[in-house]
């Protein structure tokens, strides 16, 4: 007997837990409750520039202040930039637009990438049943791991 039916299983849960991880980062700072406002991917220590809060946590959406270990995210806009120049209000060196574009990218990257694992997943419940479902499964899978890379080499 070959393992391949309970390769093909754990296959389709690690994409849905992928799908799932995806989904927290993205709405991280866009919902306001409980998990998704503890989910950020950079916090910096802003109390020295502008109308900044003491400790800032940046998410896909905004600059978001921290209370009691949660971020408080006022302004809430997709795309939204890593520029402290713009987001605080100063005038301090900090890199030019480098930074601004690659979240703005690093954003529409996560969104398709999130896509392309969705169809992963649902690709890859047809899978169990015929061989073009395999490759369709694959082949999106390996799209959906190309975005994923690309935004993490972005945010990072």
């Amino acid at each position: 007997m070959t393992p391949r039916p309970a390769l093909a299983f754990v296959s389709l849960i690690l994409i849905a837990g992928a799908c799932l991880l995806i989904l927290f980062t993205l709405l991280g700072g866009a919902v306001d409750g409980n998990p998704t406002n503890q989910f950020y991917f950079l916090e910096a220590d802003t109390s020295g520039l502008g109308n900044a809060a003491e400790i800032s946590r940046w998410t896909f959406w905004s600059a978001c202040r921290v209370v009691d270990g949660n971020n408080v995210c006022p302004d809430v806009s997709p795309a939204y930039p890593f520029d402290p120049n713009r987001n605080f209000d100063t005038d301090m060196s900090f890199g030019g637009r480098k930074f601004y574009l690659e979240t703005r990218f690093g954003f529409a990257f996560v969104l398709i990438g999130l896509f392309f694992a969705v169809c992963a997943l649902v690709l890859g419940l047809i899978a169990l049943c015929s061989r073009i479902g395999s490759f369709l499964s694959s082949a999106t899978c390996s799209v959906a791991l190309f975005f994923q890379t690309l935004t993490a080499a972005l945010m990072t």
